[in-house]
């Protein structure tokens, strides 16, 4: 469908209709005429009513003179959630909108939205002014990022009161333009979404706010270190609010990303401390919403010289927090190094054999559906995935030479209960010079010697533990568990490891059923 054509398509408000209703009408249209898969690559997923009206609803509004920012504002159905709140407040203002959106066709909408806006706060005694942008957000505005005296021969600079957005969500090139701009963000390949909110962030004016719907990736994970680092020392987290339901959000789009909305606001040198608000709903419609204040710094986790962004949501969550984070170690401390299995089968496809063959030239191959409860089932038989891998010279990079090892798994469903999946592979039980891990399976070894039995039972034990899978919940919001995370996780130090795996093989090997969660608590004395 052409420009000209949709244009004549848009509809008028019907007079019962809200700002936020009528928003979502034209992204239904939008949604109608254009595919799910072209709007995919632009990173276009429109924000529904319920979700929009709850973002708005996070600002703190004392304002008479106010400047609105709606980066990537598809239809402007944010802008209209915020306007609708201003028709429902008793205080009158002069309020300027500016909006970002370089898809063509969505500009009449927005634009239709923006007017609409306009005349009904217009109507009520507000002043409303309004411009769009057909300009790319990021590199229409990189001059927030330059240095002052570059930025001074740039035209006078614009700050705002409040942004909302709910930013384009894609990959990009680091080499693409708007990385180039941003470069000191930019850890391997970064989202558009988190420059999005770096530059947002950039354009509030001292005490100004920033809501935001994104995927929780940023919380954690080696992509997103130096964006964190550098938004943790620019904004202040105020309010987050998680689903506990994946599916629900952006269910028009069939998007399965878990998703957070924050506040923000700018840091001021004089800022205060205040106590971080999360906030739960089952979905998009906010029912039956639980609420927890939170320190700051059971939010903002450094560990490994390294800011991670933790989202607690129960007293028990808090608690559990409070007592790993006393455990001393980390892997690295406790001399242990942490690798992702090598073996990426497209690549190595052709090396890679159905059976072990009776010569010493394959070696079996170890996939997440070998791991079982703690230990290895080899060969255990899955369609399409092959239970050995030819040793050869090309093949040598890809094994590991047969030792102890814990195999943690890379990715879980979200349907499954834990997060974390640890199993041990013992020498003494795995009768093969070495072994080919695949790339689904991290694995935890000692390079300079060997875990013991009781070290490897000891940790796998740990990580086994609804207690760690808890903790490592608040800190990741992903089915994928990665090596970067399993480094800055807390551990015991290494003689309680050992008295775990002690009596996690002592009550194995009585037949005992194994209470992980009580051992490792007896072990270290905490009730």
């Amino acid at each position: 469908m052409d420009v000209m054509t949709f244009i004549h398509e848009i509809p008028e408000k019907v007079k019962h209709e809200d700002l936020v209703q009528y928003a979502e009408s034209l992204s239904n249209l939008y949604a109608r005429s254009y595919d799910a898969n072209v709007r995919k690559l632009k990173g276009q997923f429109f924000t529904p009513k319920q979700v929009s009206i709850y973002m708005a609803s996070l600002f703190e509004m004392h304002n008479e003179v106010i400047r609105l920012l709606d980066p990537g504002a598809g239809t402007g159905i944010l802008t209209a959630a915020f306007c609708e709140r201003l028709l429902h407040s008793e205080r009158i203002v002069e309020l300027t909108i500016d909006t970002y959106e370089n898809d063509p066709v969505l500009l009449p909408l927005l634009r239709k939205t923006l007017e609409t806006c306009k005349s009904e706060l217009e109507g009520r005694g507000h002043s409303v002014d309004y411009h769009t942008y057909q300009q790319d957000f990021i590199l229409s505005n990189e001059g927030y990022f330059k240095k002052p005296n570059l930025f001074s021969m740039c035209s006078e600079p614009t700050f705002y009161d409040f942004v909302i957005s709910n930013p384009p969500y894609y990959k990009l090139n680091k080499d693409s333009s708007q990385s180039t701009v941003m470069a000191e963000l930019v850890s391997g390949q970064p989202n558009i979404y988190a420059l999005f909110m770096a530059l947002s962030a950039s354009m509030i004016k001292p005490e100004g706010e920033m809501v935001f719907i994104t995927p929780r990736s940023f919380c954690s994970g080696p992509y997103y270190k130096r964006f964190r680092e550098w938004f943790l020392q620019n904004v202040q987290i105020k309010n987050i609010h998680i689903f506990e339901s994946r599916e629900e959000v952006f269910d028009n789009d069939q998007i399965l990303q878990e998703n957070v909305i924050l506040r923000a606001k700018k840091r001021q040198e004089t800022s205060r401390q205040d106590k971080v608000i999360i906030t739960v709903s089952k979905n998009k419609h906010f029912d039956r919403l639980r609420r927890i204040e939170v320190s700051p710094i059971d939010v903002i986790w450094h560990r490994n010289c390294e800011n991670f962004i933790r989202i607690p949501t129960s007293s028990l969550d808090i608690d559990i927090l409070h007592v790993i984070d006393r455990w001393p170690s980390t892997l690295r401390d406790l001399g242990l190094e942490i690798s992702t299995g090598p073996v990426v089968p497209f690549r190595a496809e052709e090396y890679l054999l159905p059976e072990l063959t009776d010569s010493p030239e394959s070696a079996p191959l170890l996939w997440m559906h070998n791991m079982r409860d703690m230990s290895i089932s080899w060969p255990a038989k899955k369609k399409g995935k092959a239970s050995a891998i030819r040793v050869c010279a090309e093949t040598v990079p890809l094994l590991v030479p047969t030792k102890n090892y814990v195999l943690v798994k890379r990715f879980t469903s979200k349907e499954q209960e834990r997060r974390l999946y640890a199993s041990v592979l013992l020498e003494a039980k795995f009768p093969y010079e070495s072994v080919g891990i695949e790339n689904h399976v991290n694995y935890i070894y000692r390079p300079d010697g060997d875990l013991s039995v009781y070290e490897a039972f000891g940790i796998a034990a740990i990580l086994n533990t609804s207690i760690l899978d808890n903790f490592f919940r608040s800190l990741n919001g992903n089915t994928q568990v990665n090596a970067t995370e399993l480094r800055s996780l807390p551990f015991p130090d290494i003689e309680d490891i050992k008295k775990i795996g002690e009596t996690v093989c002592s009550s194995q090997s009585r037949e005992q059923r194994v209470d992980l969660d009580s051992i490792v608590t007896g072990v270290l004395e905490w009730k």
